[in-house]
This record gives structure tokens, sequence and C-alpha cells, in this order.
């Protein structure tokens, strides 16, 4: 608390879904996206992210399972990964702002970050797009700490928190938003004290916490001593 005797003013970050994902296979190079492929609302999430910039910063990660007729920019294991092994090319990736095109800036143009598909199609599998950040609606919440009007046990893997319901949230007039925890067996009080400690003291960090991203399974401390691995949302009117 701060020296009025308030609860200090630290946004607290619930991250509840996880990341969208989708898989593709045997991608002709020289079809219609080159080079490329393109997300599916059936398969990734609808509608597909929007924003020129989205991969850029940070909002998708892409992988391939390495072949040895593919090429590789000198960034990836010095241009010559071991086939069967999975290369993070997300550098090389750009992304249409509209249209969930994801295009490969080939070698020839970028002999360090890019990166070209083999000219056999059955050569080009295990492509895999990632999410890493939200871009849907209740993919994400942000609570600010001195809204906070109790936590208290639910079930043995389970703890909610309380909060006063925010406009605009699900439920519009909800007096109280309730994010559900999920955490180890009978791990209430640890999860407890990590999230006070954090709250309470500034030496440990000072504006916004994440309490647990789904996403990118990031959790209150490193340790994870309460074992967190989930949140849900909940609003409720009186």
């Amino acid at each position: 608390m701060n020296k009025n005797g308030t609860i200090r003013d630290k946004y607290l970050y619930f991250g509840l879904d996880s990341g969208a994902s989708e898989t593709f296979n045997n991608v002709d190079k020289d079809g219609d996206p080159s080079n490329g492929v393109v997300l599916d609302t059936s398969n990734f999430d609808n509608p597909t992210p929007d924003g020129i910039d989205f991969i850029a910063n940070g909002g998708l990660k892409i992988t391939v399972v390495a072949h040895a007729n593919q090429s590789f920019g000198t960034a990836y294991f010095g241009g010559s990964p071991t086939a069967g092994v999975t290369v993070d090319i997300t550098a090389a990736c750009t992304f249409h702002p509209t249209s969930g095109l994801i295009s490969f800036t080939p070698v020839a143009t970028d002999a360090v970050n890019g990166f070209t598909l083999s000219s056999t199609a059955s050569e080009n599998d295990n492509i895999i797009v990632t999410q890493l950040k939200p871009y849907l609606a209740n993919n994400a919440y942000v609570y600010n700490s001195r809204y906070l009007q109790g936590i208290h046990y639910q079930t043995a893997t389970t703890t909610e928190l309380h909060f006063q319901g925010k406009t605009g949230d699900v439920g519009a007039t909800s007096d109280v938003d309730t994010i559900t925890v999920t955490h180890g067996s009978q791990k209430h009080k640890e999860f407890m004290r990590e999230l006070c400690d954090i709250i309470a003291d500034d030496s440990k960090v000072n504006g916004m916490v994440i309490v647990r991203d789904d996403m990118q399974d990031i959790n209150l401390t490193l340790q994870n001593e309460s074992g967190i691995s989930g949140v849900q949302q909940t609003a409720t009117a009186s």
C-alpha cells in the first residue's frame, strides 16, 4: 500500500486465450501466392490479424522444418540448417495488411534473413504460424490493482480475483469482474502471496504486471511456485 493506505496502482495483465496456430504442408513455391502462405479463417482464427506491422511487432512466429532443397539466409545456422531441424524464419516474413498473406523474403533479396522454398512442393512441409499477441475481443484484459476487491478460494486448483466492473467489458452493466486463475493443487496461499508481493513492492515491478499470458506461457514469477497454468474472465451484474 502507499502512504495513504490505499493499494498501489499496478496494472495486472491477463492473457486469456491460447495462441491460434496453422500448419501448412505441400506448399507450392511458384503457386499463388509465390514463396508465401495465406492464413485461413477456418484453420487460424476468424478474422485473421490485420496491420502490415503485425509480424514486425511480435504478433506472429513462423517456423519451418528445414529441407535440404530450401534456401536459408546466413542468420539461420549460417545458411545451412540440418534437414529436419525446426527453424524460426519470422525475420524473413512480411505481412499483408488485410488478406492474411505471409510472404517470405527470398535469399536472393536478403542474404542474411531471407528464406526460399524448395521448387518441389512436397519438400515444403511443416510451415507453422503461431499467434503470440492478442488481437481479438476478449483475448486479454488489464485491471488496475486498486480495484481489486477480494480474492477467494474456488476449488482445489482455482482462485478467484474480484475486481470492480469495467465499463465496456463483457456485460457492460456488470458490477463485478472475476478473473479465475488456475494453479497447482492447494496452491492458493502461494498464488496470493506472489500476487500481493508484486502489488505491494515497487522494487519488484513498476507499471504493468503479467499475471498469466496463455499465448506465451508467461506467469507472474519466473519460479511460478504456485503453478499458474491458465486464466478465465467473467462479469456479473448485481
